[in-house]
């Protein structure tokens, strides 16, 4: 922080409190030129029973990194948002308490070269009256990119609760469409693969492609309700920016979830595919086998009639015999074959 004071700076703010009962609901902005700027303090381990506040240059904001309960208890955050945090596993979702808005949305990262899993990181953000905190387990790169683009715009817009929200949300948005698109590609890959039928394992990675994009909509879908929720004004009031910075983030969520259920319908379309080549194949090797059957039992039949054991047989006593059966055998076969091929049940394509 430094032995340096720095100097108060009376400047222009929009800040936030809690409404009063009545017709009125949630949180909203009010205009105050008496709110005085002071640091964003980045909260990390910094020992044990300790956390280091480091400053990140602006004025409500404050970003924890992996805190315990003590830590979050030492900021006066609501009880059951603590829970929330530090137990995990929670829906995608905005809720309203008595002290503030809590909002749990998730970031994702993916490899494509290894089992394809998906590991979600949440990410949670608690607005209250004072302070906008952003929660999260382990480093995030994507509040950083956050905090660098709010930076960036915030000569341009009014520094306020809302635009911090809307380029975090943002941020967390923005970074499904690589994955979509990874994952676009992998479903290609594996449409390609399997109509060439150069893929042992088609069925597998399908069901698990299936198994993904099933996972990522449970963690994506919610978001549509929680920020219609937020746009319709139920947990925060906002400003005509405000709501077009949230109805941009909420189309991208649409964006995100149509982009999911059309691979998904790929995915069931392909599997349906995959199905009628296995099918296919198996319908050749049965016509292989049918054909087969019939040429040889041809044969079976002249074995058999010379294979019955009456006294009266007048091939039986011929010296030739045994040479006219087989012949007979050959040009009997020959006949089912060429009989089969005109009708086209041996048709190369077929056969493979």
């Amino acid at each position: 922080m430094g032995s340096a004071k720095r100097r108060p700076v009376r400047r222009h703010r929009s800040h936030i409190r809690l409404r009063a009962r009545g017709n009125s609901r949630g949180l909203h902005t009010r205009s105050d030129s008496s709110v005085l700027p002071c640091l964003i303090r980045r909260i990390v381990p910094c020992g044990e029973r300790t956390v280091c506040m480091q400053p990140i240059d602006a004025s409500f904001w404050r970003d924890i990194t992996t805190p315990n309960r003590a830590d979050l208890e030492a900021l006066a955050i609501n009880d059951l948002v603590i829970d929330d945090i530090l137990h995990g596993g929670q829906r995608t979702r905005i809720e309203r308490y008595a002290d503030g808005v809590f909002f749990v949305f998730y970031a994702f990262t993916f490899d494509t070269t290894d089992a394809l899993e998906l590991i979600p990181v949440p990410i949670y953000v608690f607005v209250t009256p004072q302070y906008l905190y952003t929660i999260h387990h382990g480093d995030v790169e994507l509040i950083r990119i956050a905090h660098a683009r709010w930076r960036t715009h915030v000569t341009t817009r009014s520094d306020s609760y809302g635009d911090v929200l809307h380029s975090v949300l943002d941020i967390i948005v923005d970074s499904y469409f690589p994955l979509i698109d990874d994952i676009g590609d992998y479903v290609e890959k594996v449409e390609l693969a399997v109509l060439m039928g150069t893929n042992t394992n088609d069925l597998r990675t399908v069901l698990h492609l299936k198994r993904t994009l099933l996972e990522l909509r449970r963690y994506v879908a919610p978001a549509r309700e929680a920020l219609n929720a937020l746009l319709r004004g139920d947990m925060l009031t906002l400003d005509q920016a405000g709501i077009m910075q949230m109805q941009d983030v909420y189309d991208h969520v649409l964006r995100t979830v149509d982009a999911i259920d059309l691979h998904r319908d790929m995915l069931a379309s392909i599997l349906d595919v995959h199905l009628s080549v296995q099918s296919n194949k198996l319908n050749n090797v049965m016509k292989v086998l049918t054909i087969a059957s019939v040429i040889l039992m041809v044969n079976s039949l002249i074995a058999g009639i010379y294979g019955m054991n009456f006294a009266h047989m007048p091939e039986l006593a011929w010296g030739y015999g045994y040479y006219f059966a087989l012949g007979l055998m050959v040009i009997a076969s020959s006949t089912v074959f060429v009989l089969f091929r005109h009708m086209g049940w041996l048709r190369g394509d077929d056969m493979r």
